[in-house]
């Protein structure tokens, strides 16, 4: 199934309901490929006619864990200053974020 959210095309015609029947019974996309000849001869065409825009929602979701980082972990903290980002969403009339901001009672997030 597509997200709209994301802007992931997906499979056009199917949905929630039958995307996660499809994880269930064949574990993954590459599964479902394999035994797409056990689906309907409706969700056959469907794939059929979807099979780019499956391939693209995949490539668009896939979460890369092999990305080379060049700058130390260390490099990376992130910190915050309460009162200025309290201010800030006052400021900007920006409401529900600032008592999450007040609940971490921390001034670096690592």
């Amino acid at each position: 199934m597509g997200d709209a959210s994301d802007n992931y095309p997906g499979v056009k015609g199917i949905g929630e309901k039958t995307a996660l029947k499809f994880i269930q019974t064949y574990k993954s996309i590459d599964g479902l490929l394999e035994n797409v000849h056990e689906l309907t001869a409706a969700q056959q065409k469907k794939m059929q006619a979807g099979l780019e825009d499956l391939q693209l929602s995949r490539l668009l979701a896939e979460i890369k864990c092999d990305v080379p980082l060049s700058c130390p972990m260390d490099d990376a903290k992130m910190s915050i200053n309460q009162e200025r980002a309290a201010a800030m969403l006052r400021h900007h009339q920006i409401k529900g974020i600032e008592p999450m901001i007040n609940r971490l009672n921390i001034r670096e997030i690592s």
